[in-house]
């Protein structure tokens, strides 16, 4: 049980960072955080036998936010949700993207996206697990994030404004 309240204690800050950036509502990324954990209390003894709790933190933490989201879209009304002129909110259909465009990356930079942009993993402890410096991971994970930009871009038609992502231009689901 200490273990995983030192874990705790240690991602809680950026956990809720992540999730307040992703939800742009303090109480939908505060319900986020209890329901994590919870679960984490519910896995307090296996917890205790990670080599690697925080990581395991932030894939939960994730996992619960897409299950948040697709909440939130089946609670929307379907002819709402299917109208032609209605856009679902970027993050959706960022998600419905995503995996069609990771899959076009080289694996070192879809490794490098997948532990530490997806999966929590910091650059220092990709670096320590692969045997890089701290620079070379700073440096790889900038190129793939600068790759995957250019194909979201491309193949997601992905639009920008000065706040980040806004929108979608004419994405279609296959």
């Amino acid at each position: 049980m200490k273990c995983l309240m030192n874990a705790w204690n240690h991602a809680e800050p950026s956990l809720y960072g992540w999730l307040l950036k992703q939800t742009q509502n303090p109480h939908e990324a505060e319900d986020i955080m209890q329901e994590v954990f919870l679960k984490a209390m519910g896995n307090s003894q296996r917890f205790c036998t990670l080599q690697d709790g925080k990581s395991w933190l932030f894939k939960v933490t994730k996992n619960h936010f897409i299950d948040h989201l697709r909440r939130k879209i089946q609670s929307v009304e379907v002819d709402e949700f299917v109208m032609p002129t209605e856009v679902s909110p970027p993050m959706v259909q960022l998600q419905r993207c995503l995996p069609k465009v990771l899959v076009k990356l080289t694996d070192q930079e879809r490794d490098v996206i997948e532990q530490c942009d997806l999966n929590g993993l910091t650059q220092r402890e990709y670096a320590d697990k692969h045997q890089l410096s701290l620079p070379a991971v700073k440096a790889r994970l900038r190129r793939a994030r600068i790759e995957l930009k250019t194909i979201l871009v491309d193949e997601c038609k992905v639009a920008q404004d000065q706040t980040g992502v806004c929108c979608f231009k004419s994405f279609q689901t296959e």
